[in-house]
């Protein structure tokens, strides 16, 4: 008898959406569904034999190392191995860590915004939003956090962009795969060398700390660590991204809101939690059952996809009152932006810190803000969601 998941509505239709290459999922919408499945222990967030799955044979040690990698990262594992993983990560990724960065990232964007105001060189009160704040400002932080140089943060941006073309899009993995496959052997023949030396000399870096994490004697694997270290500089730098675009989009399309934020500034806090409600940076996640699962009076078989579809659950009008109007002074705003349960995001203090700063200073100095065309592209993907380019003048 197949096991009903507790918190999950017992009525109304569950779809199943019939996908690209033989690939179909359970969609899931409703806030109370998607957020009781967020938690269910019995649905596994180990997606990555699915997408392997999908390339067909492919040989060699790079596409061996490209498997172990995220097989071996906590955003795809399952308890006991994630309670393991999360405990180190922990150990690393603290509050304190992120909040003592912070007048460092103040200086970030105050340098990134002083190098776009008007002078000789380019036309006057005009950015690209994505170009000049919003890739850079992610790029930095986590680049630095990481001890890396800052002449790499460009190859930092392209390994970034591979692996979130093949995470982020499942119709075009065989696409994808090889660019994405060379992106991760070339990382973690960096990484290599940059543990090698926090090994002989501790810095007060991230890298440091994750290197010597240890929890009641228990310590990361080499290859856990590239994992870790992999899995920090997709999440950290893609989604942020797109976090800032939307946040600033979301606003000149809701001008009424952008006044209230310019009037007073101290109102960024709750605004970048309704951005991430109205506009989030990653729109869906998938488990997979476990076992024969009922939800809303479905049958799901052992082995099914289902579709968490977390930009759907934040406009769930049972959840948030008036659903798809902005609104940045809005009270009791639970959304689901950065998950729930034990994959809430590991980076949502430093996504929002970032964030924050970023919309906070180009509200601040920028006065008149405006579009420079509607005409804008979003990039072809799915669960990430952000624009290529976000042109504006002020």
């Amino acid at each position: 008898m197949p096991t009903p998941i507790p918190g999950i509505i017992n009525s109304g239709p569950k779809t199943r959406c019939g996908g690209t290459k033989g690939v179909s999922a359970w969609i899931l919408t409703r806030y109370s569904d998607v957020s009781a499945a967020l938690r269910y222990d019995r649905l596994s967030a180990e997606r990555i034999t699915a997408l392997t799955g999908l390339i067909g044979e492919s040989g060699g040690e790079s596409a061996r190392q490209f498997e172990r990698t995220f097989l071996k990262m906590m955003l795809f594992s399952d308890p006991p191995d994630h309670t393991r993983l999360r405990s180190l990560a922990n150990k690393a990724f603290t509050p304190r860590v992120v909040e003592q960065i912070r007048s460092h990232i103040q200086g970030i964007v105050k340098g990134l915004l002083d190098g776009v105001q008007p002078d000789g060189d380019r036309e006057p009160g005009k950015i690209d939003v994505i170009t000049d704040l919003a890739y850079p400002l992610p790029a930095i932080v986590i680049a630095e956090m990481l001890g890396a140089e800052p002449k790499d943060r460009d190859q930092f941006k392209k390994w970034s962009d591979d692996l979130a073309a093949f995470l982020g899009n499942i119709r075009i993995v065989s696409e994808t795969y090889e660019s994405a496959m060379k992106s991760v052997a070339e990382l973690i023949d960096y990484l290599r060398e940059l543990v090698a030396q926090r090994r002989k000399e501790p810095k007060d870096d991230l890298i440091s700390a994750l290197v010597m994490a240890e929890d009641q004697g228990d310590s990361f694997t080499q290859e856990e660590l590239f994992s870790m270290c992999v899995l920090l500089i997709f999440a950290g730098h893609e989604t942020t991204t797109n976090l800032i675009g939307n946040g600033i989009l979301a606003l000149l399309n809701n001008p009424s809101e952008l006044a209230k934020l310019r009037q007073n500034p101290s109102l960024i806090v709750p605004a970048i939690e309704e951005i991430i409600r109205y506009d989030g940076p990653v729109q869906t996640t998938t488990r997979t059952a476990l076992e024969p699962l009922e939800i809303g009076g479905k049958q799901i078989a052992k082995g099914d996809r289902i579709s968490l579809t977390l930009g759907a659950a934040n406009r769930d009008p049972a959840q948030f009152p008036d659903p798809d109007r902005m609104d940045i002074t809005r009270g009791e705003n639970r959304h689901v932006g950065f998950g729930f349960g034990i994959h809430f995001c590991l980076g949502a203090a430093l996504a929002r810190m970032e964030s924050q700063l970023a919309i906070g200073a180009m509200v601040e100095r920028m006065p008149e803000l405006r579009l420079e065309s509607a005409d804008l592209v979003w990039r072809d993907n799915p669960i990430l969601r952000g624009v290529n380019s976000l042109p504006v003048a002020f």
